[in-house]
């Protein structure tokens, strides 16, 4: 009867210790994606501090057009340019301990005058946990498409 009631006890505590992975892997992938969003939000908005933080020192964006950005190339372009949203769709964050792999698509919109009205990419994104903080090391745009006005 002991060894029953250990077995049972030891079932429930390894039950319970995976369903808090779960619900922490959950709440991971939530924040990532948070952040992702945020990122996004923050290139449009001219966030300089907020993209700074989020973004690796060595971070690299790759272009569908061919185009590779540092950090600082990239921050240079987000300063120039006006966009009126970035928004995202279809996004998946995939785990694997302190490195995050996030897909999605981008739809990218500039304001009227703009001589380009919007366009649309597939893309991956890395992130790494640096201490507490998820950074953005890669960006690849994979395909690229022009989108209509809505």
């Amino acid at each position: 009867m002991r060894f029953l009631f250990i077995f049972c006890l030891c079932f429930c505590c390894s039950f319970l210790h995976a369903q808090k992975a779960v619900t922490d892997s959950f709440q991971v992938k939530l924040l990532v994606d948070s952040i992702n969003r945020g990122i996004d939000n923050a290139v449009v908005k001219k966030d300089l501090s907020y993209l700074q933080q989020h973004y690796a020192d060595d971070f690299r964006f790759f272009h569908a057009t061919g185009v590779i950005d540092s950090k600082s190339s990239w921050l240079n372009s987000v300063k120039a340019n006006q966009m009126l949203s970035r928004s995202n769709d279809s996004v998946m964050v995939e785990l694997h301990g302190n490195i995050a792999v996030v897909t999605g698509t981008l739809t990218v919109r500039f304001p009227k005058q703009a001589t380009r009205k919007g366009y649309a990419v597939l893309y991956i994104r890395v992130f790494t946990l640096k201490g507490k903080l998820w950074q953005l090391v890669s960006h690849h745009s994979t395909a690229e498409w022009e989108v209509e006005d809505n």
